[in-house]
């Protein structure tokens, strides 16, 4: 009996093998964004955002993210202009990155549709310095369209990526008792097949 199933699943497998989705690549969409929440004062948090993301996951599952750092929006002009050249210091250092490499099980998910729960190495490169991190994410894909967002924050921390000075330069200037020096960041990314 097993020698007659043999065959049968040979030919389930090719069969499959034929229907399966074609390999691709996602590329990032211009509404794909990395928000922070900053806290001063010990008690007053405000929610920012950067505004232009790029990147793409490629069909052998390596993940590559830019942060242009000069599109962080805090809502208030001085203050964007503030973090890009006093915390950010943008002429050095103008992007921001976040690499990552996917296993075959989490490519699977992206091919197959639906919702899950997973959770990703990441590296992120900030101001010269490169950091390891777990990220905690819900994927979402249909009809080749890919959502990716944070289920719980990444935190972050000044000291981490050598941007004590910067942080302790914009309390000053803004006459702030406290900023915290911890910043948790949320991802909300947006993939399109190629």
């Amino acid at each position: 009996m097993a020698k007659s199933m043999f065959p049968k699943l040979v030919i389930l497998l090719s069969a499959l093998g034929v229907m399966a989705p074609a390999q691709a690549d996602w590329t990032l969409s211009d509404s794909s964004r990395i928000g922070f929440v900053s806290i001063k004062n010990n008690s007053i948090g405000e929610n920012n955002a950067f505004e232009r993301v790029s990147g793409s996951i490629s069909a052998s599952g390596q993940v590559s993210v830019s942060v242009d750092l000069s599109s962080a929006e805090t809502g208030v002009g001085i203050r964007n202009e503030r973090l890009q050249k006093m915390l950010f210091e943008v002429a050095s250092f103008p992007t921001a990155t976040i690499n990552s490499a996917l296993t075959d099980s989490q490519i699977a998910v992206l091919r197959a549709g639906g919702v899950q729960a997973e959770s990703v190495s990441v590296n992120i490169s900030l101001h010269g310095k490169t950091v390891s991190k777990i990220a905690n994410v819900s994927v979402s894909s249909s009809g080749g369209d890919v959502r990716v967002t944070t289920t719980q924050p990444i935190v972050i921390t000044a000291q981490e990526f050598g941007l004590e000075g910067g942080v302790a330069a914009l309390q000053q200037i803004a006459g702030l008792n406290a900023i915290s020096r911890s910043i948790p960041v949320t991802v909300d990314l947006r993939l399109t097949a190629d």
